[in-house]
This record gives structure tokens, C-alpha cells and sequence, in this order.
């Protein structure tokens, strides 16, 4: 009923409510989608509800007195806490975008009263679940495949991998294997593993599936993984708890490497589902579909079961109106007390422009790429568009950000300086007035600095078009199509030498899909010569030595870092950010009043959306 009178309110929504009308009989019945007989039932019905006052009139073009008495607002408000509570997010979006501005709004703001952790004690116990957000959709959850944050989150809490690596320690740790050790060359590394680890369906953990996990990876040519494990000769399963790699050169980092998401190990009884994937980590999937993944807690977990019980992740359709309504609507007024607690999470990594190095373009000269570096001034864009949550970067390294990189003497040029050098190295290059395609992250931030920026390149002569792009797309598809520019960020997690490992190796990060062959078999022989580097220190060194080269070519152009401020309610406890933005599961918890007045209680967190 409630469905009929919200479309009968909405034909009408420039009348006010308890305002009089007229309409046909017909002309509701048609608003209606029925009948005569069961517009009256329907409008019978509304009165006896008190929603409407309704005197009928009959007869050919005869108009009937209409005023509704049950407030658009509150209407609207209520089906859309009924449709969110049912998991109903498509239908509770498309209502939304129906809604006039105002109440559009008004109704979104409810979305905070729906994420956050919810604990509920009933027949079979307590229950604590944490409900969060989502805006893109979920591709893949295969380890070797995801690239997308939210994709690596989830993937992060279903399986585990041989090495751990904590990042208050700095170091890696124990996880499926409680040992390992190496040949003095770097060249063979044998695990030993943990015994009575279970999979998510029974199955007891052995060697045989550790091996089965990066044979999968070698045989799959097309798997965009083969580069980063390439250095792997062979593996052998000495009994069931002791396997080994033999490497085709040194490779000091061999444990950090077994540290990283794409390590993730699968049973090997199972036919592998990138939807619905079995491991071994401290939540189970239960659910996935287009509305809602859901988490499950491992009450077995081999290292101490996680306190929160379930973890649902609600897919939020985009309204047509844009994409920031949906994240200022669910914060606002989500702590209006101002008890929140703030938890603000600097990211690894940062915004940057690339250039696509797979197609025929004037980007192909080294001076058009560093005219583009003095156009995409770091200093300017944050002198007139920066904000309280990014910071000039230098480097994609968040300990360097403070310091002078090769090329940063560009952003002393002032405003008139690099617009005029920007100019020279235009001419040089030879450019020729073509106009050049920009492929932007689709995202508010991003699209503004290339609104800045596409003022900048007019003033030289410098013809762009600027098209937002999908990451989604662009990830999964290699989709740069005919662009020439591209203007992205990467997000790594707390291991920094192993970001940039992968991030030079992995085929589906946006930096390596926009290289051309010679480039990616040139990062793959640097990165090989860096993780043969047995100090720590000057391993270090190395990577910090490849970024700089790419500056220097002006290959890539780093902008700014950013960071995001997580905020939750005072009884949740140990509410730590980890890699990719997500809260540490593995140690958070709730401290629930002993004097709670209800069996079910809400307390909001604020997680910014991936």
C-alpha cells in the first residue's frame, strides 16, 4: 500500500501536504497502474489509513477533491527503512532518486541509522555485526586477480598465507607456516606449516596445497600473477608440512613476497569459484550476490576466533545526481552527540599521472611528459585545490613525502615559471596542436584538479579532453582505450617494498597496464636486481633508486598523498586501520554496557567508502 502512495504522492509532489487538489478518476487509476474497481479499493483503503482525503466524483471529465494528509517525508522515509532492512538496496536507491531534492536528502541521512556494528542478544546468544558500505562492485575475489581495495580487503579476511606482515613490527611473522628458512644464496626457501589448520570446508591444510597454489598461478599464462611469482623454478612437497621453492635467482624478499595477498593458498580438492572462494582466514563468505557479501566469523580459526561475528558489506547503487551525496549522507549527523572517536589513516602510495605508452602519441617524448610535470605544478594544485586531507607528495613513499625528489625543483618555479618552461618543452617536443585525451579516476577530487588542470594546459595551447573513467573497467579490462594521459592513485598496504614490488610486476595495477612491453620487461629486470639485495637497508635504497628513474623520465608524476578519517562509537575497542583502509577484524571488539536497557543495541562507525 505504501508502494501505491508513494507513486500517487510523488505524481503530485508540487502540491503541499494538506493542500486540495482535483484529479479524474481516471487520470489516478491510470497513476495508479489498475483498475477503476481497485483504484477505489486503493483509495478506499488510504482513507481508512487517514493518508488521504478523497471525494470522488463521477462522470466524463468530472475531477475529484484530493488532499493528502500523510507526509511525503515520512512516507518516503518509512519504505526506505523497510526496503534497507530487507537487504533491498536497489529498490531503496531507485525510490531515493524519484524523491524531490530536499527529501532526497532528508532520506539518505537515514543510511547512518544502517551501517555501523549491531549487537543483539537473542535465543542462540549474542550477535555483533558490523555493517559497512560499499559503492564499486565486487569483480573477482580470486587472490591472483583482485586489484580493486574492497576486493583485497575481503580477501585479506578469507584466506591466509604462509607469512604474515605486521606493520607495527616492521617485520614478517608467522601465519600458515610457523618457520621458514633459506639457502645462503636466497635461491631455495622451505616452509614449515602449522598443523590442524582447517579450511572453510574441512578440509586439514598440507603441502600438497601450497603447492597446488602457485602451480595454478605458472600454468595460467593470461594470470596477471606469472610476473610476480615468475622467479619460482619448481616446488617440492616433502611430507605434509614441509614444502620447498627453488628459485631461478636470489630473491631476499621471497618472504615478504609469501606475505602478499596474490600468496593467498586454496585447497586443491575444490573447483576454485572467484565469487565464493574457500580458505582458511578467520571469516568464512557466506553471501554474495549484487546487494550484499556477507562474512561469517570461523569459530575454528587456527590462531583464536575473531570477536565480531558477521561482516556484511551492502552494495550502494549511485544516484544519478553523483557520487559524494551518498558518503556525506550516511556521516552526517551519524555522531550528533560529537562523541565520536576519530581514527585517521594516512595511505601508503597517492594520486599520480601516467602516460599510456602502449599507443602512438606525443606522450612518447620524454619533453611532452615533463612539460605536462611543470603543468601539473604539485605546489599550484595544492595552493588553489588542496584541502585539509591530501598532501603534497613527492614520492609515493609516505616517509619521503616531506622530502626533495629528482625532479622537484619544478614546483619552485612559481606559477609563471613553470607555465613558461611547460611552453618551451612543448615546442621541443614537437607537439603539434593535437588535442590529447586525458583518462581520469572517476571521482569528485580527481575531476576537479583536472578541471585546474585543464585551465592550466589552455593557457599554453596545450588541446585536452578530459573523460572520466571507470577503474573498474580500466583494471579488469585494460581499458586506456585511445587515452593518452592517465590520472589515477595507488593505495598500498603497510609493507612499502612490497607494494612496489607489485605494483612494477603485477599486470593489473593502472601504472603497469599503461606501459608498453619494453618498459614492463625493464621494471621486471630492476625489480629482479632489487629483491637480489640481501641487506635491508640497501634493498630499500633500490626501490627508492626505481622510483626516481621514473620520475626522471617523467613516467611517473606523483601528486599528492591522501589520507581518510574513520569515526566510531566510544564501546568499540581496539579500532585499528589497517592496509586498504579496512578496520583490523582480527582485533576489534565491543564493549557492550552490562546495563544495556534493550536486547539489541546500534553503536555508528563511520567507515569512508572504497
Amino acid at each position: 500500500m505504501i508502494d501505491h502512495y508513494l507513486r500517487l504522492r510523488l505524481k503530485f509532489s508540487n502540491v503541499a501536504d494538506g493542500e486540495s487538489c482535483a484529479s479524474t478518476t481516471g487520470e489516478l487509476a491510470d497513476c495508479l497502474c489498475c483498475t477503476m474497481r481497485n483504484m477505489n479499493l486503493i483509495m478506499n483503503r488510504f482513507m481508512r489509513e487517514g493518508w488521504v482525503e478523497w471525494s470522488p466524483e463521477r462522470g466524463r471529465g468530472k475531477k475529484s477533491k484530493l488532499v493528502f494528509r500523510y507526509p511525503l517525508r515520512a512516507a518516503a522515509g518509512e519504505r526506505f527503512d523497510r526496503l534497507m532492512q530487507g537487504n533491498r538496496l536497489d529498490e531503496a536507491y531507485e525510490l531515493a532518486s524519484r524523491l524531490p531534492f530536499a527529501i532526497r536528502n532528508d532520506v539518505l541521512q537515514r543510511l547512518g541509522d544502517h551501517f555501523g556494528f549491531r549487537s543483539a542478544v537473542g535465543s542462540e546468544g549474542r550477535m555483533d555485526t558490523l555493517r559497512i558500505p560499499q559503492e564499486t562492485p565486487f569483480v573477482t575475489l580470486d587472490p591472483t586477480q583482485v586489484a580493486m581495495w574492497a576486493e583485497a580487503g575481503i580477501v585479506g579476511e578469507v584466506f591466509d598465507r604462509l607469512v604474515r606482515y605486521n606493520a607495527e613490527r616492521e617485520r614478517c611473522e608467522p601465519s600458515l607456516a610457523i618457520a621458514w628458512e633459506s639457502n645462503a644464496a636466497g635461491t631455495e626457501w622451505t616452509f614449515y606449516l602449522h598443523k590442524g589448520v582447517r579450511f572453510h570446508h574441512g578440509k586439514s591444510l598440507d603441502a600438497e596445497d601450497v603447492k597446488y597454489t602457485f602451480e595454478r598461478i605458472a600454468a595460467d599464462r593470461s594470470n596477471p600473477c606469472r610476473w610476480l611469482f615468475g622467479d619460482i623454478a619448481g616446488i617440492v612437497a616433502y611430507d605434509e608440512l614441509t614444502v620447498r621453492f627453488r628459485l631461478s635467482r636470489p630473491h631476499f624478499m621471497f618472504p615478504d613476497l609469501m606475505s602478499s595477498i596474490a600468496a593467498s593458498i586454496l585447497p586443491r580438492d575444490v573447483d576454485f569459484d572467484p565469487l565464493n572462494p574457500v580458505g582458511t582466514g578467520p571469516y568464512r563468505l557466506v553471501r554474495n550476490d549484487p546487494q550484499l557479501l556477507a562474512l561469517d566469523v570461523n569459530p575454528w580459526y587456527f590462531k583464536g576466533r575473531a570477536y565480531i561475528d558477521r561482516v556484511e558489506l551492502w552494495q550502494l547503487p549511485r544516484l544519478p545526481s553523483g557520487g559524494p551525496l551518498v558518503e556525506s549522507a550516511i556521516k552526517r549527523d551519524m555522531f550528533p552527540d560529537g562523541q565520536g572517536r576519530a581514527v585517521q589513516y594516512e595511505a601508503q602510495g597517492g594520486v599520480f599521472m601516467t602516460f599510456n605508452m602502449r599507443k602512438p602519441g606525443p606522450q612518447q617524448d620524454r619533453r611532452f611528459r615533463l612539460a605536462i610535470r611543470y603543468l601539473l605544478s604539485r605546489q599550484a594544485l595544492n595552493n588553489e585545490m588542496g584541502d585539509k586531507n591530501t598532501r603534497i607528495a613527492y614520492s609515493l613513499f609516505r616517509g619521503r613525502s616531506e622530502e626533495q625528489s629528482a625532479l622537484s625543483p619544478l614546483d619552485e618555479e612559481g606559477m609563471d615559471g613553470s607555465l613558461a618552461r611547460a611552453t618551451t618543452l612543448l615546442r621541443d617536443s614537437g607537439y603539434a596542436g593535437e588535442t590529447v585525451s586525458v583518462w581520469v579516476e572517476d571521482g569528485h577530487k580527481m575531476q576537479i584538479d583536472m578541471a585546474w588542470f585543464a585551465d592550466r594546459c589552455e593557457r599554453v595551447g596545450l588541446k585536452i579532453n578530459i573523460e572520466p573513467g571507470d577503474v573498474v573497467k580500466a583494471v579488469y579490462h585494460h581499458d586506456f582505450g585511445e587515452h593518452d594521459l592517465i590520472y589515477t592513485g595507488e593505495l598500498f598496504d603497510e609493507h612499502v617494498m612490497l607494494s612496489l614490488l607489485t605494483m612494477y610486476t603485477f599486470r593489473n595495477t593502472l601504472f603497469l597496464i599503461a606501459m608498453d612491453d619494453a618498459w614492463r620487461a625493464a621494471l621486471a629486470f630492476q625489480c629482479s636486481r632489487v629483491v637480489g639485495i640481501r641487506d635491508e637497508d640497501e634493498r630499500m635504497q633500490g626501490w627508492i633508486e626505481l622510483e626516481e628513474m621514473l620520475i626522471r623520465e617523467a613516467l611517473l608524476l606523483p601528486m599528492y598523498s591522501f589520507r581518510e578519517e574513520h569515526t566510531h562509537h566510544a564501546s568499540l575497542r581496539d579500532y585499528r586501520v589497517v592496509g586498504y583502509g579496512m578496520p583490523d577484524l582480527r582485533r576489534l571488539w565491543v564493549k557492550r554496557s552490562p546495563d544495556a536497557e534493550s536486547r539489541q543495541e546500534s553503536y555508528p562507525a563511520y567507515i569512508p567508502l572504497w
